[in-house]
Order: structure tokens, then C-alpha cells, then sequence
């Protein structure tokens, strides 16, 4: 009957019969390629080529991993900060791979806007890198037509640099830039500390300062702190002229006149010091992995870098205070910090034993008004944990003099994050009180002490270290 009707309409009126029908046509048509389309992409998703490989794909901080499967990270230049570390010392670290089961993290640099020159021509691009081995491993090798793709010497500097291209990489000196050049107040210095026993150790900083580049308004600055057995400090200082002092952006090596400075030569520091008659000379090893990364620790309108090389490292050589005597084996910790300084303050702590570094800190200027406390637990297996704890709490204080004042210092404090199960309890066994004579966050307080570290509640490490904070 259907059929009848259908070819009675079709001899009645053929042209509206066929305009109808090439209508019909055309949306079941449109209907086939979208599901052929969705088909398509769904299998898409399923390959894991198609977002680096792998099991688990790492994406920067808000951005989906579907954005890669539809380009968004192509199309917006996103990256992932700090991805040298996080391959090292996460993704290929002897953590991940042991309790994991990691057999190689891949890094995918996509998107990247090139210019290619040819035949007196410049072409826009835009590229893609790998590391092959990685790929391979991955299981996201392309599908080569002809040729070989293996590592370079880059691929192999980045995946898993020489101790001398690690250090290079993560310690070097800045130029002020902006603003902070023409800021009196820019410093950048390296900081070492040894313990030479139980109730010694020597304080070093190497610094520049000042309006860097301008004649006559910078120079650098040796201060040494000796800390005495029966608890008295002998601060000892030498200035330099901007004439004596040279550093290096594109390492750790600083030269403050003919006598002292820093070089840094396949993973070793060697540190040379001299003022108010002591000397140090020293070989300073860190320990493989024990390193916290350069990162700004300050906001906006606070420029405030860090780098921390070594968490816990070993010093061998000479130090005259000004009896000479050797050193072997010491323990030992280096730093490096750079920024613009006007009335900052900051909370910091260092501790370490044979087995795990702890370190703690946040810096703050008179435009910092936020809590920012961060922790970091690193062992020889990697990063054990990164932490956002809340404010450091100050359960007990003892009296201190100073310029016939009485101030407050902290006997034992804490921080805890409890979102990670982390509560550190520092107790203070020495202390030293400087005067900075403002207004505000007066008195500089160096400490040294006992980090209690636990983790759900479970005590996983005591850890000697030193500590810092300022108090009114």
C-alpha cells in the first residue's frame, strides 16, 4: 500500500517527490559522517600515541589531558614549569621506578613556534620534540619512512645530565633586570654552612650587591660567622669594590678579589674565604639528588629567588679560625639566593642526616600579607614529598639579651600539613640573635636544632639541622 502511494506521488508530482527525497538523502548523509566522525575520535582517544604514550600523561596544572587530544596545547603554548626536575627527580626517579614501576617518563615539547630559513627565505613553523629513547620506551615512537632517530647529546645532557651540567644548569648568577637594577638593596650570594662538630660550625656567605653595573654602586661583601664551643659567635666580614669582583651567568663561579670565591668543576664546590683573620678553604661534595630547584619564592612586587643545591653534602679541606686545622667529611649545606631586599624577612629551615633532607621556608616583604610556608623531603631515591603546611607555630620561647633588651626567641616550634599527613617539631639547642635595627621584624634569628619528622603520625626521620626566622 505504502509502495502505491509512494509511486502514485511520484508519477503526480515528480518534482516535489525527488526535492523531497535528495532532502532525505542529504541529512542521512550528514547523520553518516558525524557518527564516522565520532567513531574516528573515540578510537582517537583510545591511542595513546596521540598524547605522548604511555600510561599516565602529565599536563600542566588545570589544563585536561583531553586539550591534547583536540590540540589545545598545541594551540596555547602551555608547558609544564620545572620539567627537567620533575623528569629527574619524579618521573625517572629510583622512587617512581621501584615503588611504581616507571619504566621511562617521555617529554613532548609541542607547538612550539619555529622560524625555518631556506633558500634566503623564512618559513613559520611549527615543531615537535622528543627524546627517542624515551619515546621508544613509551611505547609513542613515530612511524619512521627513512632514516635513524636516536638520542643526541642534548637528549642525553636533558634526560640525564653530568653532575658539572646539573650544577651549571640549576647555580648560576643573575643580572638584575628592570626595576631591581637600579635597586641598592639587590644582593645575590652563595651560602654555605659546616659543621665542624657538635658545638661548632662555621656561617659563609659570598655576596654582590647593590646597583650591579653602575661604577661605584656595587661591589661584594665575605661574612663569616664562627660559632665558638661555649656558644659565643664571631662575625667577620670583608667589603669589596665592584673593581674585584667578577660572577658568572652562566654558573656558580665567583671571584671576590685575588683571595676568595666560588668555582664549581664536575658536581665539587670549592670555596675559598678570607676576613678579620680567619680563612676557609674547602672542597664542598653534595650528595647525589639531595637538591631543591631555582624557584621565585616571593610574589609579584617581590623578587626573591632560591636555588639549593645541596641539601646535604660533605666538606673536606682547611679552615683557619684562625688556628688552622683540617677538615674531613664534614657536614655541609649550600645555597644560593638572589632578589631585592628592602625590609624582608623570611621563615627557613634546613635539617639532614645520611638518609633525608628537610627544607622549609617562605620569604616575606612589606607587599606579602599570605602565609606561603612550602616543605620538601628529598632522600637519594628522589622527592619523598612537597608540601603546603600552614603557619609555623612557636609552642615555646626563651629570654634572650640584646643591647640591654630582653627579646623573646623560639626554644621549640611546628608546621603541619594536614591534607598529607605531615607535622614537622623542631627543637632549638643554640641560637644566634643579630640586630637589624628597623622598625619592623627586627631581630635575626639563626638557630640550630632538631627536625622531628612524621608522617601520619609515624616518626620517619630526626634530622639535625639549622633554622631561621626573625622575631620583634
Amino acid at each position: 500500500m505504502i509502495l502505491r502511494l509512494a509511486l502514485a506521488e511520484l508519477r503526480n508530482r515528480p518534482g516535489r517527490a525527488l526535492f523531497l527525497l535528495g532532502g532525505y538523502a542529504l541529512g542521512v548523509a550528514v547523520m553518516v559522517v558525524l557518527l564516522a566522525v565520532g567513531e574516528a575520535m573515540l578510537e582517537q582517544a583510545r591511542d595513546k600515541e596521540l598524547v605522548g604514550g604511555g600510561d599516565v600523561v602529565v599536563v600542566p596544572s588545570g589544563v585536561s589531558a583531553e586539550m591534547l587530544k583536540s590540540g589545545g596545547v598545541s594551540s596555547l603554548f602551555l608547558g609544564i614549569d620545572h620539567a627537567r626536575f620533575i623528569h629527574r627527580q619524579l618521573l625517572e626517579s629510583p622512587r617512581a621506578r621501584q615503588e611504581h614501576g616507571v619504566v621511562a617518563a617521555s617529554p613532548l615539547l609541542d607547538g612550539k613556534q619555529v622560524e625555518l630559513f631556506a633558500r634566503g627565505r623564512v618559513w613559520k613553523a611549527v615543531g615537535t620534540g622528543e627524546i627517542p629513547s624515551r619515546a621508544r620506551a613509551a611505547r609513542a615512537l613515530p612511524t619512521l619512512l627513512r632514516g635513524e632517530w636516536d638520542d643526541s647529546d642534548a637528549d642525553r645532557e636533558w634526560a640525564a645530565p653530568t653532575a658539572d651540567r646539573l650544577f651549571r644548569e640549576i647555580d648560576h648568577f643573575h643580572q638584575p633586570a628592570g626595576a631591581a637594577a637600579r635597586d641598592s638593596t639587590w644582593a645575590e650570594w652563595h651560602y654555605f654552612n659546616v659543621v665542624l662538630d657538635e658545638r661548632r660550625w662555621v656561617y659563609l656567605t659570598l655576596a654582590v650587591g647593590g646597583r650591579v653595573g653602575t661604577p661605584g654602586q656595587w661591589g661584594g661583601q665575605i661574612l663569616m660567622t664562627v660559632r665558638e664551643p661555649d656558644g659565643t659567635h664571631r662575625s667577620l666580614t670583608r667589603k669589596l669594590t665592584d673593581r674585584e669582583v667578577r660572577f658568572d651567568t652562566a654558573s656558580a663561579d665567583l671571584r671576590l678579589g685575588e683571595r676568595a670565591g666560588v668555582r664549581q668543576e664536575n658536581g665539587v664546590y670549592h670555596v675559598t674565604a678570607d676576613a678579620g683573620g680567619a680563612r676557609v678553604e674547602l672542597r664542598v661534595t653534595p650528595a647525589p639528588r639531595r637538591y631543591f630547584p631555582p624557584t621565585d619564592l616571593g610574589g609579584a612586587a617581590l623578587v626573591s629567588g632560591y636555588v639549593a643545591p645541596a641539601l646535604f653534602a660533605r666538606a673536606d679541606g682547611t679552615v683557619c679560625l684562625p688556628r688552622c686545622e683540617a677538615v674531613r667529611g664534614a657536614q655541609a649545606y649550600h645555597d644560593h639566593n638572589w632578589g631585592v631586599w628592602r625590609n624582608v624577612s623570611w621563615e627557613w629551615g634546613s635539617a639532614s642526616s645520611e638518609e633525608m633532607s628537610l627544607l622549609y621556608g617562605v620569604v616575606r616583604g612589606d607587599s606579602t600579607t599570605t602565609e606561603g610556608l612550602f616543605a620538601y623531603l628529598v632522600d637519594a631515591r628522589g622527592v619523598r614529598g612537597v608540601h603546603r603546611p600552614g603557619p609555623i607555630r612557636f609552642t615555646e620561647m626563651q629570654p634572650a639579651r640584646s643591647a640591654g633588651r630582653t627579646i623573646q626567641v623560639p626554644r621549640r616550634f611546628h608546621f603541619e600539613d594536614p591534607s598529607t599527613g605531615l607535622r614537622v617539631d623542631v627543637d632549638v639547642s643554640s641560637f644566634h640573635l643579630t640586630d637589624r635595627e628597623r622598625a619592623r621584624r627586627r631581630y635575626f634569628v639563626q638557630m640550630r636544632g632538631t627536625a622531628t619528622v612524621r608522617e601520619h603520625g609515624r616518626i620517619v626521620a630526626r634530622l639535625p639541622g639549622f633554622f631561621e626566622t626573625y622575631v620583634d
